[in-house]
This record gives structure tokens, C-alpha cells and sequence, in this order.
């Protein structure tokens, strides 16, 4: 009977937890990755320059990803 309750019940439930551990991996590497961060600072000034955002949307955008270039340089050292 506990065989049959682990094979319904846990390795499912295991199962989730690696794909959230997994998701969780991806996501932190992706923010923390300087040069994800870059292109997206490449990609804003891109939109600025062709008017698709304003002066003020780009300010509080890059600011924001200059923070988190900031704290991804300081993470890797």
C-alpha cells in the first residue's frame, strides 16, 4: 500500500518541486545575467529613439536595470 501511495502521490508531488526548482534557477540566472541586462538597456534606448516610450518611461526603466546590473556585477564578485 505505501508503495502504491508513493507512486501516486509523491513521485508526482517530487516531480514539481524539481520543476519549480528548476524555474527558479532559470529565472535567477536570467536576472543576474549582465549581459541579458544589457540588451535590455540596448533594446530601451532603442525604443526611446524611435519614440516609442517617452523620456520620463525610459529614465525609470533604466534605472531600474542599471540597479539590477549593478547587483548582478556585485553578485559575481
Amino acid at each position: 500500500m505505501f508503495i502504491i501511495d508513493d507512486l501516486l502521490f509523491g513521485l508526482p508531488a517530487k516531480a514539481f518541486i524539481g520543476i519549480f526548482d528548476k524555474i527558479y534557477e532559470m529565472t535567477q540566472a536570467e536576472l543576474t545575467d549582465d549581459s541579458k541586462i544589457k540588451e535590455e538597456l540596448l533594446r530601451l534606448q532603442t525604443l526611446y529613439e524611435i519614440d516609442e516610450i517617452t523620456e520620463e518611461e525610459y529614465y525609470q526603466q533604466e534605472a531600474v536595470l542599471l540597479e539590477r546590473l549593478t547587483a548582478a556585477r556585485e553578485a559575481a564578485s
